[in-house]
């Protein structure tokens, strides 16, 4: 754990707030993470609850491992609208100080990433989010469509 921000290890009863979540490090999440599954939960919780999705993107949460287990906070944030169409949302982890937004197309079988950040940034993947959302009700639901739609509008690195 890291010593300066120890004293940011919460109790059961402590709220997350998004600077609570823009001050962690990665091992401050793996040291909650390591608290057991209802910490857990409440840390995927607080990320969700920053990220303040519309109704039309569904959410899942890694809870036991079943991703791999690599990252405390683990999202797939996916659109009933386009199947085969995965944004996943990864915290920092003792691996790794960043945070990392990737879109994952099933039909083109690419992955390409929207965001790799040191900060949670839940504004900036927010409007991604919406963008994405434009562009598949606009029609670009195509193998690849999206990807380049998304790289031309600077939405995807």
């Amino acid at each position: 754990m890291n010593p300066e921000t120890e004293q940011n290890i919460m109790t059961h009863e402590e709220k997350f707030t998004l600077n609570t979540l823009q001050t962690f490090t990665g091992y401050d999440f793996e040291a909650y993470r390591h608290r057991g599954e209802a910490f857990r939960q409440r840390q995927s919780g607080a990320v969700l609850n920053a990220l303040q999705l519309p109704d039309s993107w569904r959410t899942d949460c890694e809870m036991r491992g079943e991703w791999g287990g690599a990252h405390p906070v683990h999202l797939r944030l996916t659109r009933a609208d386009v199947a085969g169409l995965v944004v996943e949302l990864v915290s920092p982890s003792s691996d790794s100080p960043l945070w990392c937004a990737v879109l994952t197309d099933a039909h083109t079988r690419s992955r390409v990433p929207l965001s790799v950040s040191y900060h949670f940034e839940p504004a900036t993947l927010r409007t991604t989010l919406e963008k994405i959302a434009e562009y598949t009700r606009a029609g670009f639901t195509g193998d690849g469509e999206l990807v380049a739609a998304l790289r031309m509008g600077g939405h995807a690195a």
